[in-house]
């Protein structure tokens, strides 16, 4: 399978999510972020490409080329819409990359299905737990379970960068700009503060790769250092110059990293 563009799986509960398929070799998925869409990984798909890998990218619900529905607005039936997906395509041993919502996404999958079939993860700038309690120190914003609504109205005013993003990625994502309703996907979201994936991590036993950028605004980037001690096979890299979305930020610099990583996992 050298490449398959624009179509689409059926959900179980009737949703279209779109995908595309770019080279052959190993599957790895690339999941992105509240909000954003399957074009926010387009510096990435040629240098994963060349470096050996089958890159699938897909638009969650709701989000850019797949339909939009008013139902299945939280984690657990992303991450089975994930499962569906790697069904769907008869991937085995696939590695997962997600960013921000992504990773939990990939969380909510490993919840309910487990790593038999995965191979590698790698998160980019999340926490497996995005409000702050006596348990946890970190939150969105600093917020805990009392400013949930607070942290879900600012996010979307928030800029997420730091790092100048260059021209052309800038011209690819405005090509396939779609517009996202933030107060339509509020439950979403909301749904994304309450869960709690740390006891995922804990039971990872594929190597795993935790990312994120010095200049987040919305949580310090050394809690990356933490989630590798969470985990059994953990590694950490922080960019200096991004914010919360490194892989259009610094997207040679992550390229490299992610690449790097990747020919380590056999070694596990």
């Amino acid at each position: 399978m050298l490449g398959v563009n624009n179509v689409n799986i059926l959900t179980n509960d009737d949703v279209k999510l779109n995908y595309n398929i770019y080279g052959d070799g190993q599957p790895i998925i690339l999941v992105a972020g509240y909000s954003g869409n399957q074009a926010t990984w387009a510096a990435q798909i040629e240098p994963l490409k060349q470096a050996g890998f089958q890159v699938i990218t897909y638009d969650r619900r709701n989000h850019g080329e797949s339909q939009t529905v008013d139902y299945g607005m939280r984690m657990s039936r992303h991450g089975q819409d994930l499962a569906e997906l790697i069904a769907a395509l008869h991937l085995n041993q696939v590695i997962l990359v997600g960013h921000s919502m992504g990773a939990s996404t990939i969380w909510s999958y490993l919840s309910l299905y487990g790593e038999a079939d995965v191979k590698a993860i790698i998160t980019e700038d999340q926490i497996p737990k995005i409000l702050r309690d006596e348990t946890w120190s970190l939150g969105i914003f600093n917020a805990d379970i009392t400013m949930i609504w607070t942290a879900a109205e600012k996010l979307p005013h928030t800029k997420l960068t730091h790092a100048k993003i260059s021209s052309d990625i800038k011209r690819k994502l405005a090509a396939a700009y779609h517009p996202f309703n933030f107060k339509y996907n509020e439950p979403l979201l909301v749904n994304s503060f309450i869960e709690d994936w740390r006891d995922i991590v804990k039971r990872e036993r594929v190597p795993h790769l935790f990312l994120a950028g010095k200049h987040s605004p919305l949580w310090p980037a050394d809690h990356v250092y933490d989630l590798k001690a969470m985990s059994t096979f953990g590694e950490e890299h922080i960019f200096e110059e991004a914010g919360h979305i490194p892989h259009i930020e610094e997207p040679e610099n992550f390229n490299q990293v992610t690449i790097n990583f990747l020919k380590r996992i056999d070694d596990y």
